[in-house]
């Protein structure tokens, strides 16, 4: 059985499956914290608790920036009429694309985020990224975060803009990718970890932070174990307890 404190399944687990780019095997929820192996569906997670016609900053904390740009008109073209759309309807929006025989999802772990730029970007009013430097660099003005100075620095930096922000969360940040077939390790402590989301949870409470999106990308983890793991000492500082079905 799962335990899950008071949130709910808006896409229900279907097991420890193969995550890829496209596959969302979950999506919980607990007021404006949440939770799914796929990063695809945090663009659909923000939009219910910001307005993106209004100011908004963001934090993103990724093993990679999730910009991917390569086919941007396409996706624009693509895009739902409504952003008022369920999140089943968002996960299964498809585009065609001329050099690929069949259409694909619309959202994809990698490009999600620059999607949201591109549409709302002219809304942000600062944006931090702190990543391993992986994949197209973000296409707006934005903070390269070093990493051993985040948790030490973060709460400066969401205080620096008086916007509401997304902060948005990917598990892989805390692996180190050994060479050849050495499986991902975690190369953070507990106490980094910790310290991190205490102040995350902090903001929070205030309400400095609107919408808190995580991540679990099993695949850039070593697998399912260690990346729940990490999610255990990721939400004790808010609260939080989810123990996905076995």
């Amino acid at each position: 059985m799962s335990e899950a404190s008071g949130g709910e399944w808006l896409v229900p687990f279907r097991g420890r499956n193969y995550s890829g780019a496209f596959t969302q095997n979950f999506l919980w929820k607990r007021q404006n914290v949440y939770v799914m192996d796929n990063h695809r569906a945090a663009l659909w997670c923000w939009l219910q608790h910001i307005d993106p016609k209004q100011r908004y900053s963001l934090f993103h904390v990724d093993q990679h920036y999730d910009t991917l740009a390569s086919r941007m008109t396409t996706w624009l073209d693509n895009l739902p009429a409504d952003w008022g759309l369920g999140i089943d309807e968002y996960l299964a929006r498809k585009v065609k694309h001329q050099d690929i025989p069949q259409p694909l999802p619309l959202f994809g772990w990698d490009n999600y985020l620059s999607i949201f730029l591109a549409v709302f970007g002219n809304a942000m009013d600062a944006a931090y990224f702190a990543t391993h430097g992986e994949g197209t660099t973000p296409n707006c003005p934005h903070m390269n975060c070093d990493l051993w100075g985040v948790p030490s620095n973060l709460d400066y930096w969401l205080n620096e803009s008086h916007a509401p922000w997304i902060f948005n969360l990917d598990l892989d940040y805390f692996f180190w990718h050994g060479i050849d077939a050495e499986r991902p390790q975690c190369m953070m402590s507990e106490a980094y970890i910790s310290n991190l989301m205490k102040t995350v949870g902090a903001h929070l409470s205030s309400g400095k932070i609107s919408v808190l999106t995580i991540a679990l990308s099993p695949e850039y983890c070593g697998g399912w174990e260690h990346s729940e793991a990490v999610l255990d000492i990721v939400l004790k500082p808010l609260g939080i307890k989810l123990a996905l079905p076995r």
